[in-house]
């Protein structure tokens, strides 16, 4: 990733503006990520015995007003398919499904700093960190929303997008952010 100037920045080919409210780069993006003064950083990672598997360093954090981390992995689906699954690749159920507590504190960390810039990575930069900017975006900063819907490097995980929408999840939720995220990716 390299910069044209202070104000914009390369993403995977696309030349964003630093002021949009919410965008989504991987882990590897945000390592090197120089964020304007008013910005907030969350943070997702595998989860790893109640922790995050691949931390962003204290360098790095420190860049950011506040982070909210979050151990969790990267699970859009909540059916007994889904979870039997992951159950099988982490026999000591060493994985964490997004949840109401995990909702609570990003819903938190997102109104307490609404007014500021939020730089979501995860692994990839594809899925729940796109879910969480692009809700951020959406209900923030419509404009850049459309923007950043627009680029096909985002999958959002609809799970963590309903949870965000709704305030609660439920196969009904799900199904509806499901067709809605994905009909127009």
């Amino acid at each position: 990733m390299h910069w044209k100037n202070k104000e914009t920045f390369e993403l995977r080919g696309y030349t964003l503006d630093k002021h949009i409210k919410a965008v989504a780069l991987s882990h590897q993006e945000a390592l090197t990520y120089k964020p304007l003064k008013n910005t907030v950083l969350i943070s997702y990672a595998n989860y790893d015995h109640g922790k995050m598997f691949s931390p962003m360093p204290e360098k790095v954090k420190k860049r950011y007003k506040a982070v909210l981390e979050l151990p969790v992995n990267d699970i859009d689906r909540i059916d007994a398919d889904t979870l039997a699954i992951f159950e099988q690749m982490y026999p000591n159920k060493n994985f964490h499904v997004f949840d109401y507590n995990d909702y609570q504190k990003l819903h938190d960390f997102i109104e307490k700093y609404q007014d500021s810039y939020f730089i979501v990575h995860c692994d990839a930069g594809v899925s729940r960190s796109s879910a969480t900017a692009l809700y951020i975006d959406q209900k923030y900063a419509p404009d850049d929303y459309e923007k950043l819907k627009s680029l096909p490097i985002y999958y959002p995980n609809a799970l963590i997008f309903g949870y965000l929408s709704e305030g609660k999840m439920n196969e009904e939720i799900l199904e509806k952010y499901s067709h809605e995220l994905y009909k127009s990716w």
